[in-house]
């Protein structure tokens, strides 16, 4: 037999330097790896013989073997791929190695738009060498294929070939560190953990950083082998780089250098492990020990000199975890662990856990809450403009943790266990502040439930248990803990709020027939208008249906959606409520739907009269739906808008907001507007301001001398009943609320309101308000009239005894026509009195618009010699007996 060479196993950067390539091979035009040859063209690797591999040559090892290829592929200009190998008893018996453009890429998943586009590296190149094992542990080339059906990469791309990406002897970097510290080949550790930690222990004082690798799993539940690398393995994808996607992409600083540092460990009998493959060197510079994944956080000398020292936490033995101990679920663990946390004055936080079939828990980490540091995105504030809540630093890098493994009887055992921790603990009497300690009580719970539902905040839900337990350190939870529990069952149910909503007013109607709702839902299947109405507010409706209000400016919800309610004045001139909405948009279908709704609802009566805001879309919706109702706007809005139209020097002017408001609830006829509007125009400069241009073309709609024959359009010139109508909904307007916590809330307001409305009731029916004069006209309204109405009938009682005189009277076939004068004003009053309907009008029609007696029609009756009042002069609405038949 011929004698052969065999080669030694060298590193790949000696082998690269000690035989140099064919100058004439690389660098011709001709050859570009950016096109590739079709399969039938062939090139031919030029290089110098002797560096060339051969059938029949020798070497020391299959590392040798791998050497040797890259070393040729690397002046050749490929990459190397490791393919194939045969074992017996764990000894390579042959291996292949081949070109990197070897075979073709599997169509699955080229097909698959959604999938990132990937370049096609492979072209069925057949280049490679086959090594046999012979005797003596040597490795043969037992065949080979020279021949290469692509280009090769020019001599300045070389070092990007993904099997050349290797650190030169100069750019080799060896850790120095103590030798019992030092990995070696055939160490053997306690289970993983173990590895784990005794790694990064070894990279913390070497200088770097470990990341965690690939792991296989032998029946899926013992982990065969697994790696552990250097942070800066590998290079990053090119993948987001393309100069052409403008979409902005937070800036990712290079960390990657393709470092081979690693060991891996294997699995052997008895549940130990031990490294098998170990690479020590680097090729990037290490860091200092102090710096080590603590290089950007904030720690200061003080600081690192406190958190060096080690403290083991005093606790009983029978209280202590321990390795091996074995729990029946996770929760048992959970529990277990935060009771001796506890008693030895720490907290604790739930780590990593990973899962077997996305159920079962395989194993999990429990941690003290001081474990790893805050971030610097936490710590620093790149804008100082910018408002942030100052976090306090809690983190310290406590070590102190248990894992848990499942085991093959579905219990849990502790399988790495570390007391000590890096920093004080909690004196006894704080323990009750830690946080994994404080939890809700069976109690807490449903007090928050109340408190939230009556709009009165986590602060007074909390307040009770103090009171009630004599101390904080008794009640087990804080403000904090409530107000998290509040925002976590919220959390809970955003998804499903408007089923449950929806849901909550079908199980209202089971129960109460008279109960109305109706909803509405898009295409998607998505809420998009909901009504309803209770038995009491259709039977208000019925009584006090003249006047209504309607308001849509409230976003009240966390979904953005319009909540819109209906509500009237009741006979104690208190809000009611006739029924509300939700509504996804403004659109005139949204609110022709609500308003045909409404309608229906009660019983297909429209109303006599509407107030809502200015708004166009409204206003086709009711013209269409409600063609015989009055529809008004809201002059309170009106005067709320003004300041923000006219000028700076005009909004703090007292005396321009005091002509404003005399010309607008002072006026009387439609002659003392228009003449009192056009000298506050022009007195202040007003002429080219086209806002108020454009309310005065829309007078008659919310100037109340315009429809002073309108029954209760008196009320608008009272800004107290529009507050009262607010107010009912203050709780819980401008609020971000789900539906399901608006309904709960929503239904605590009505009840107090209609509480208000039985206490009025209960006052006019057993109380007697006091009487100023002796006239059996005030009396008589006293016994008839609600008490908050009768306060208003007696001012006009008491203004006809001390203000009003009788000046002129005239009578014709019954109908007596008396001028009265008024002492407040330079106006004269004609009041008609008709004896034999009964019947009065004043030409200041305040019953007209009111629906209450004027104190020109009181003195026209006392001189008739009245001592009741008529039955036209009172107004069903405003009796104390309003609601009954």
């Amino acid at each position: 037999m011929e004698s052969v060479e065999i080669v030694q196993a060298q590193p790949f950067a000696a082998i690269n330097s000690a035989l140099p390539c064919d100058e004439g091979r690389l660098g011709t035009p001709d050859r570009d790896t950016t096109s590739m040859p079709q399969s039938s063209s062939t090139s031919t690797s030029e290089c110098v013989e002797e560096s060339k591999p051969a059938v029949g040559m020798e070497f020391e090892g299959l590392e040798a073997v791998e050497a040797f290829y890259k070393s040729f592929a690397h002046r050749v200009g490929f990459g190397v791929r490791i393919g194939q190998q045969k074992a017996v008893d764990n000894v390579v018996e042959s291996k292949r190695y081949m070109c990197s453009s070897q075979g073709f890429r599997s169509e699955k998943g080229i097909r698959n738009n959604k999938k990132r586009k990937r370049e096609v590296t492979r072209c069925g190149c057949d280049a490679h060498i086959y090594v046999k094992r012979c005797s003596g542990n040597t490795y043969k080339i037992h065949s080979m294929i020279e021949q290469h059906n692509h280009g090769f990469v020019p001599p300045d791309k070389l070092h990007l070939i993904r099997s050349n990406r290797g650190a030169s002897e100069k750019e080799k970097v060896i850790p120095e560190c103590d030798e019992a510290l030092r990995p070696s080949i055939g160490m053997a550790f306690e289970g993983l953990s173990s590895a784990e930690e005794f790694y990064k222990s070894y990279a913390r004082h070497c200088g770097f950083k470990v990341r965690v690798g690939q792991h296989k799993l032998l029946n899926k539940e013992v982990v065969q082998f697994k790696r552990f690398m250097c942070s800066r393995e590998g290079f990053r994808s090119d993948r987001g780089k393309d100069p052409s996607n403008e979409r902005k992409k937070r800036n990712v600083k290079v960390t990657r250098c393709g470092c081979n540092a690693h060991i891996v460990v294997k699995w052997c009998s008895g549940n130990t492990y031990k490294v098998s493959s170990l690479i020590e060197h680097h090729n990037h510079e290490l860091i200092s020990p102090d710096k080590v994944t603590k290089s950007k956080r904030r720690v200061s000398e003080k600081t690192k000199n406190k958190l060096s020292s080690s403290r083991v936490p005093e606790c009983g033995e029978a209280l202590k975890p321990s390795l091996g101990m074995v729990f029946e679920d996770i929760g048992s663990v959970e529990e277990f662990y935060k009771s001796y946390a506890h008693h030895c004055g720490f907290s604790v936080r739930i780590g990593q856990r990973k899962l077997l079939n996305k159920e079962v828990v395989q194993w999990k980490r429990f941690m003290c809450s001081r474990e790893g540091f805050r971030s610097e995105k936490c710590m620093d504030v790149d804008d100082p403009s910018r408002k942030r809540k100052v976090r306090k630093v809690t983190r310290c890098g406590c070590d102190a943790r248990i894992i848990v493994k499942r085991c093959s009887d579905n219990k849990y055992k502790i399988t790495s266990w570390i007391e000590h921790h890096n920093h004080g603990f909690v004196s006894p009497d704080k323990r009750h502040l830690i946080r994994s300690n404080r939890q809700l009580g069976d109690k807490a719970k449903p007090t928050l439930s109340t408190h939230c539902n009556a709009s009165t905040g986590t602060s007074q839900a909390n307040r009770p248990d103090h009171v009630s337990k004599g101390r904080s350190d008794n009640v087990g939870c804080t403000e904090r803990d409530l107000q998290k529990y509040h925002h976590d069952l919220c959390s809970k149910i955003k998804n499903e709020d408007a089923q449950m909503f929806v849901a909550r007013l079908c199980r209202k109607q089971q129960v109460d027939s008279a109960f109305f709702f109706d909803c509405d839902v898009d295409d998607r299947g998505m809420l998009v208008h909901v009504f309803w109405a209770d038995a009491i507010s259709r039977e208000n409706y019925i009584y006090f249906s003249d006047m209504l209000s309607f308001d849509s400016t409230n976003t009240t919800n966390q979904h953005g959606m319009i909540f819109a309610p209906f509500t009237g004045t009741n006979h104690h001139l208190q809000s009611v409520f006739f029924g509300a909405a939700f509504l996804a948009d403004e659109k005139i279908e949204s609110y022709a739907w609500l308003f045909q709704t409404f309608v229906r609802a009660m019983g297909g009566v429209a109303p006599r009269t509407i107030v809502t805001r200015e708004d166009d879309r409204m206003k086709s919706a009711i013209s269409n739906v409600l063609p015989a109702t009055t529809h008004r706007l809201c002059m309170f809005e009106m005067l709320g808008r003004m300041p923000e139209k006219v000028e700076l020097s005009l909004r703090n002017n007292p005396l321009f907001q005091t002509r404003m408001n005399e010309c607008v609830l002072g006026s009387e006829t439609v002659f003392e507007f228009e003449s009192k509007w056009d000298s506050v125009i022009s007195d202040f400069g007003l002429e080219g301001n086209q806002w108020l241009a454009e309310r005065y073309s829309t007078r008659e709609r919310w100037i109340p001398a315009y429809f002073t024959d309108i029954h209760l359009s008196g009320i608008l010139r009272n800004n107290a009943w529009s507050k009262s109508a607010k107010s009912f909904f203050s709780c819980f307007i401008n609020q971000k609320l789900s539906l399901v916590e608006f309904w709960l809330r929503f239904e605590a307001a009505l009840d107090c309101q209609r509480q208000e409305e039985s206490n009025a009731d209960h006052t006019s029916a057993c109380t007697t308000p006091q009487l100023i004069t002796p006239w059996g006209l005030e009396k008589h309204g006293s016994l008839v009239f609600t008490h908050e109405v009768f306060e208003r009938f007696q001012e006009e009682v008491v203004a006809a005894r001390d203000h009003c005189v009788v000046e002129d009277m005239a009578q014709t076939e019954g109908v007596k026509t008396v001028a009265i004068g008024d002492e407040g004003s330079d106006k004269v009053r004609e009041v008609r009195w008709d004896a034999v309907t009964m019947t009065a009008n004043c030409s200041c029609r305040l019953f007209e618009s009111v629906g209450i007696p004027c104190r020109h029609i009181t003195l026209v009756l006392r001189s008739s010699k009245l001592n009741e009042l008529p039955q036209g002069c009172v107004l069903k609405r405003w009796q104390k007996s309003a609601k009954v038949g």
